[in-house]
């Protein structure tokens, strides 16, 4: 397994403490591809964020191949995030004073690889993305979609184990959502990379290889694809739903 999630809770203190998480165990294979659905407030990002090591858990574990990142000291947590994970969130978070191509290969270079290496790299991921012909181009002379793209090329380049998404289109229209949930299928399929991604479009979601849903907290219930995407997509809808509020809040 590329990630296992056991028994775990968030709760966060204060004058009313107030429980994010609760007890929530699931697991992730290798090569799978996963989304985390539900209502606003539902616990979402904080799973995101337990498994990213940006918040820590309360109780339980988060395992990466076998690792808990949450016992790792500070440098050794530093090396982790980047051998092991990449991410992929709502805004770029691109450095504009860099180029595409200096965006790209940032974390190899910020980890001392060598120039053939990171060079192989961009082009095996420049290729598979699609931005070859922008790889010298400023970040405010790209499109939102070519800026996600950046983005996620600078989360592969160092080829980690597990790719944790936030949201990847809540800023792109419809078409360039389109295209870069098909980026996020290619990369699924071609590099066999493991992607757990939060969600609250159904459309979105219905690339995924299997989806999980959070209410309050607590997991809820969780459906497969199968081999019809049309009844996958409508099943989701039905979930989104039955869990209640209204579906562009979700």
């Amino acid at each position: 397994m590329v990630l296992q999630v056991k028994n775990l809770s968030k709760i966060y203190l204060g004058k009313i403490n107030y429980t994010a998480l609760e007890r929530i165990e699931f697991n992730l294979k290798k090569g799978e591809f996963v989304g985390v659905m539900g209502p606003s407030g539902s616990g979402k990002t904080t799973l995101l964020n337990c498994v990213s090591t940006i918040d820590e858990p309360s109780t339980g574990e988060v395992l990466v191949n076998g690792k808990n990142p949450h016992k790792l000291g500070e440098e050794e947590l530093s090396k982790f995030r980047r051998s092991e994970l990449g991410f992929v969130f709502q805004d770029f978070n691109l450095v504009n004073t860099l180029t595409v191509k200096e965006n790209i290969i940032l974390p190899l270079v910020l980890d001392n690889i060598g120039l053939e290496i990171i060079e192989e790299r961009l082009n095996k991921i420049s290729k598979l993305l699609g931005i070859k012909e922008i790889l010298n181009k400023r970040t405010f002379e790209i499109s939102g979609g070519q800026a996600q793209r950046i983005a996620i090329a600078r989360a592969l380049i160092h080829n980690p184990s597990l790719l944790l998404a936030d949201e990847p289109t809540g800023n792109l229209d419809t078409k360039a959502a389109k295209d870069v949930m098909k980026i996020f299928t290619a990369i699924n399929e071609e590099l066999n990379t493991s992607i757990l991604m939060v969600t609250h479009d159904p459309y979105i979601a219905s690339f995924c290889n299997r989806v999980i849903f959070i209410k309050d907290g607590n997991l809820y219930n969780e459906i497969h694809k199968g081999d019809n995407k049309s009844i996958f997509y409508k099943k989701i809808i039905d979930m989104l739903s039955f869990l209640g509020g209204n579906i562009d809040d979700i």
